[in-house]
């Protein structure tokens, strides 16, 4: 027997009730987001987002079930459109790459908050729910992967390294939710046109007779050494130690002073002997990475070399920094939201004068037509970026020490990846 078909009303009053239940759902997310970004995940509760989503906790529950699932869903919501866009670009590898950078770009303008949200919080998924973030992670960088491969076979691109090219790309535009604001100078577009030249052709000057940078492999012992991690036979340095991986792995707030002590080797009593609280370490985890990152980026630099010398030092000084300690890096990265104002305020002058060393070498260059850059800014904030998300995929002992990947990477920036005339 054949149904008939829904009454025209009854059509109706289901589509509003689909859009009511979708603006609902869209409030809830949107509070967990404002929430986590303040709060961080450890530091919001589901009273927290129900009251500000204005719905009772019970109808919280029916339409996420849980506080990790609401992570999820905020991962979600910017990422499932994401791979089917790039995955459909047509024309040349360049053209392809262009398309791909631009529509991630736009992507990070669209839900800037959210993406920094997901990237400072994923710590707290579950593996299994961890296990789908890396795969849907994975398929992506394989459509980079796929459009490098279809470039070097057709001679438009020239890729020494596959992995580490894909992963610096994605890794640097993905950075840019730390530094990218909709009322700045460049929007979206404009700015993916920028990180795709640098990738694409390189710092280095092109034209008839310009060859790619070329590096002295010996580059590297001429750079000063930077100031080792924490030294784990004092007290102190096994406080830090420690704090940095349960603060990474657990987040500041997810980490309580009793597992802190015992993962240093000391009872409760003499951590509050060494620090005053939790908060100390906290603050001083971040003064010393970028305090560390100054003064690498300041002994890396010579102003009678030239830039593209000085940008590969740099890049190979800074790449030591991380190496050095990289859980450091993670919580400097990650956990910045939780230091006091006064030591924040602190931190971020710091940070603007490590940025502005690398900014300077890229703008003196530009100056001495050494170097080919359009707006030295973008470019020092891309090569930061670069060189800051490798903290989430380098690891010691790989097939490259960290000064060969530091020069790696200096040759990627110097002379991008398509292949010169």
């Amino acid at each position: 027997m054949v149904r008939p078909a829904p009454a025209r009303g009854e059509a109706e009053a289901s589509a509003r009730g689909h859009e009511a239940e979708e603006e609902r759902r869209r409030r809830i997310l949107d509070a967990a987001t404002e929430l986590f970004d303040a709060r961080g995940f450890e530091g919001t509760t589901t009273d927290d987002i129900a009251a500000a989503a204005g719905i009772t906790k019970r109808t919280l529950y029916r339409y996420m079930g849980s506080k990790e699932h609401l992570l999820f869903e905020i991962h979600d919501r910017w990422m499932r459109d994401l791979l089917p866009e790039v995955s459909t670009h047509s024309g040349s590898p360049e053209q392809r790459i262009r398309a791909m950078i631009a529509s991630q770009m736009r992507m990070i303008a669209d839900h800037l908050q959210e993406v920094k949200v997901f990237f400072e919080e994923v710590k707290h998924l579950s593996p299994r729910k961890r296990a789908d973030v890396v795969a849907r992670r994975e398929a992506y960088e394989q459509v980079l992967d796929g459009i490098l491969t279809d470039g070097v076979a057709a001679g438009d691109l020239t890729v020494p390294d596959l992995r580490l090219t894909t992963l610096g790309i994605l890794g640097a535009i993905n950075e840019t939710y730390r530094w990218y604001r909709a009322d700045g100078r460049h929007g979206p577009d404009e700015l993916a046109e920028l990180i795709a030249d640098l990738f694409l052709r390189g710092l280095a000057p092109r034209g008839p007779g310009a060859a790619p940078a070329s590096l002295d492999p010996a580059l590297p012992a001429g750079v000063p050494p930077v100031a080792p991690g924490p030294d784990r036979a004092q007290p102190m340095g096994r406080i830090v130690s420690a704090a940095g991986r349960l603060f990474r792995e657990k987040g500041y707030h997810g980490t309580n002073t009793r597992e802190l002590a015992d993962a240093a080797g000391l009872t409760k009593g003499a951590l509050f002997y060494h620090v005053g609280h939790k908060e100390e370490v906290l603050v001083r985890i971040h003064e010393t990475v970028v305090g560390r990152g100054v003064a690498a980026l300041s002994g890396a630099d010579r102003d009678d070399a030239p830039a593209t010398e000085t940008i590969a030092r740099m890049i190979v000084a800074h790449f030591r920094v991380i190496a050095a300690d990289r859980d450091a890096v993670a919580v400097a990265s990650e956990e910045m939201k939780y230091l006091p104002a006064e030591a924040r305020q602190r931190v971020l002058t710091r940070r603007d004068e490590f940025e502005g060393l690398l900014e300077t070498a890229v703008m003196r260059g530009r100056d001495r037509g050494e170097l080919a850059v359009s707006d030295p800014r973008v470019a020092a904030l891309t090569i930061i970026g670069l060189l800051n998300s490798t903290y989430r995929w380098y690891r010691p002992g790989g097939r490259l020490s960290p000064d060969d990947l530091g020069m790696a990477l200096a040759r990627l920036v110097l002379n991008g990846v398509s292949a010169r005339g």
